[in-house]
This record gives structure tokens, sequence and C-alpha cells, in this order.
């Protein structure tokens, strides 16, 4: 019975582990193994990610440290899982990120192929132009989304060549974690958006800082009401899609006003939801949210 299925053991994340500090409990893998006695103390952000990728769970009826506060379960907006690659419905072209660790930066390949319980071949990934050379053996956490579910899991580099053309070949993974992404799923962002509004019989443009948004609406700061509610409004803003800008154009309408002085620049806060944006409008912004719930989640 996997740990998921049992209500002793509660799925621990990164936030719930102290660098530097004795753990005030053990901690397990997917398995019910003991990876960790209690007491351990996980000296870097290097050795606590490389954990989480294996999946940490404690057992409540441990007792905690001296001095521990209980921890509570919680019920996570987002379900994760684990499964099997073929499973994922990946396909040919799809677009996945390389990341050899916390700090370094997310290399962008596309999938050429892979067998299943034998390898993946992808594009090699670039820089500035420039293919980026890989050490074979060197590990990577490798992220995608297809459909409404992100996923993560661990490979190595088994070969890159150039032969009959550039590309990686990587090894196929045991077990891939997924996570569901609900439809009304929210990320916080700031970006700057163009107004385009009606007004006194001529179009007035203003400027705004979206600082929510999910693929149906979005929260938008400005200098001066934009409008009542139930107004229409044209909202313009730029995302980056895997180091690609594009803009992004909805026609929007306005559903609740608050005087927020938290931003005193700012202070009007309007939430928009976007009207009937066509398939192409859609499927960026559904990409750009994906991706940034991705580098969130893992």
């Amino acid at each position: 019975m996997a740990i998921e299925q049992q209500e002793d053991f509660l799925k621990v994340s990164a936030r719930d582990v102290e660098i530097g500090k004795p753990l005030a409990y053990a901690l397990y893998d997917g398995n019910r193994k003991l990876l960790l006695k209690q007491g351990y103390i996980i000296e870097t952000v290097h050795q606590c990610e490389s954990l989480m990728e294996r999946g940490l769970y404690r057992n409540l009826r441990d007792r905690l440290l001296p001095g521990e506060p209980p921890v509570a379960k919680e019920v996570p907006r987002s379900r994760e899982s684990m499964t099997t690659l073929d499973a994922t419905k990946l396909r040919v072209g799809d677009v996945m990120q390389l990341q050899s660790g916390p700090e370094s930066p997310r290399l962008v390949v596309k999938l050429i192929g892979y067998l299943k319980n034998r390898g993946l071949i992808v594009t090699v990934p670039e820089a500035d132009g420039e293919f980026v050379m890989l050490k074979d053996g060197q590990s990577f956490v490798v992220r995608f989304f297809s459909g409404q579910n992100a996923y993560a899991f661990t490979s190595t580099v088994t070969r890159q060549t150039s032969v009959p053309f550039p590309h990686v070949h990587l090894a196929y993974p045991r077990e891939v974690r997924g996570l569901v992404i609900r439809k009304d799923s929210r990320i916080d962002v700031e970006l700057i958006a163009a107004i385009s509004k009606e007004g006194a019989g001529a179009n007035t443009t203003a400027a705004g800082k979206i600082v929510n948004l999910s693929t149906g609406g979005a929260a938008l700061r400005a200098k001066e009401r934009l409008g009542n509610k139930g107004d229409a409004i044209e909202v313009k803003f730029k995302v980056l899609i895997n180091d690609i800008q594009s803009y992004v154009v909805f026609q929007s309408e306005i559903c609740t006003i608050a005087d927020d002085k938290a931003d005193p620049v700012m202070p009007y806060m309007h939430g928009i939801r976007f009207v009937s944006p066509d398939q192409a409008t859609s499927l960026a912004l559904a990409a750009f949210v994906y991706q940034k719930i991705v580098d969130q989640s893992y």
C-alpha cells in the first residue's frame, strides 16, 4: 500500500524542513522506508532538493522533538501523485526543462522521442545561440506539463552527440511525479498592462499592473478607477514562455473594484474576467500560467 493511502503518514514539503537544524521527526520515502532519523541535520539546499525529488513523508505517530508544535494534516489545493512516463501522454515536440541544481538555470529542450524503460532523446539545449555541452552522468530534474498536469522526474545524461544531428540521450525514469493543476489555479505576478476603455465617446488608455493571474481572469491595479462593475475593458500584457516573449490581448469585464492602499501608487484593485478569448490567446496564457505553477511546485 502506498504511503499516500495510509492515514498515519503525511507528505513533507520543502518549507517543512529547516536547513542546518535537527529534524523534528524522522523522514521516510514512498515505500515507508526510513531515510533520515529524527535529529539529523540537512546541511545544504541541494541536499534538501535531492531528498524532495524522492518524496519525503513523516509518521504522525512519531514523537516530535521537545518544543516542536504538532503538524496538522492539510488538504492540498493541487493533488500530487506518482505515475510512469508513458502514462503522462508525453508527445514528440513537447517542451521540457532541465535543471541540474536549485540555483542552476533551466535549460529548455524538446522531446525527439523515447523508448519505454530504455531512454529519452531530446534536443541539445542552447544559451546565447550556442549549444550547451552536457557531461555524461550529469543529473537533472526534468520538468514538463501535459494537459492540466505538471510533471517532474530525475534523470541523467547517458550521451550527447552530434551524429547524425545534435541530440542528447537521457536515462528513462522509474517514476514521475504528477501535479494536477486546477482550472482556477492562480499565480502571483507583476506584469505591466495597457488598458483601453471607452469614455466620453472616445477610447482612452491607462496603465496598470497585474498582480494575480489565472487562465480566466486577473487582479489588476491602477492609479484610478477603470470604470464600473460590468464595464468592458481591453487588457494587453506581455508573457514570457520558454524565453520567448508574447503579447496577449483580452477583452475583459470588470467584476469587482476595491480601494486598496497597500500600493499607494496604484490604489485601485480591479477583479477582471476574460471574455471569450480566441484559442491562440487562451493557449498562450495557459502555457504561461502552467509554466509558473511548474516552476513554483517543483
